[in-house]
């Protein structure tokens, strides 16, 4: 995690980077609802993951998020809650191999909410691509959270669990 998020566009310290994960994922697994956090191995060593909870009015990316986008995209992709995928990591080494696809395929299977979302940096280029081949849509561009650098908003319909939508 930590030397994926060194690289550009984020340039995060990663020393700072892997305390705040850690911190963050053991915060996210105690507390939020539907916590999972899928990893890829090479052998011993973890060479990718993905990070997602539900999110819900009172959790603070969120509540961040749904002031700053348009109100329909809040209306439709936030409402009273939502899956968020707070973090996709794959190590350089291990790219192009479909891994960030089957981690992003495992994080959202069978997920009891109507709706995924996720955030990157308008920067991001390569991310933003990946995400839209995917078939996640691009719902805002541009908009910040706090002093975060300008962020895009993707969201991703999910299939209903319930057996009478099907």
């Amino acid at each position: 995690y930590a030397d994926v998020f060194a690289e550009p566009p984020y340039g995060e310290d990663p020393a700072e980077s892997a305390r705040s994960f850690r911190e963050r994922a053991v915060r996210y697994a105690d507390e939020k609802p539907e916590f999972r956090m899928p990893l890829a191995w090479d052998g011993a060593d973890v060479v990718g993951l993905a990070l997602g909870t539900g999110a819900a009015e009172g959790d603070w990316w969120r509540d961040r998020v749904f002031e700053a986008v348009p109100d329909a995209v809040r209306r439709e992709w936030l409402g009273e809650e939502c899956f968020f995928i707070a973090e996709l990591a794959v190590a350089v080494a291990y790219r192009r191999r479909g891994l960030a696809r089957a981690l992003m395929a495992e994080i959202t299977a069978d997920l009891p909410y109507k709706r995924a979302v996720l955030t990157c940096y308008r920067s991001a280029s390569t991310t933003r691509e990946f995400y839209a081949a995917l078939g996640w849509r691009e719902l805002v561009v541009g908009f910040q959270v706090g002093d975060s650098p300008a962020l895009c908003l993707f969201g991703l319909s999910l299939p209903s669990l319930d057996p009478a939508d099907r």
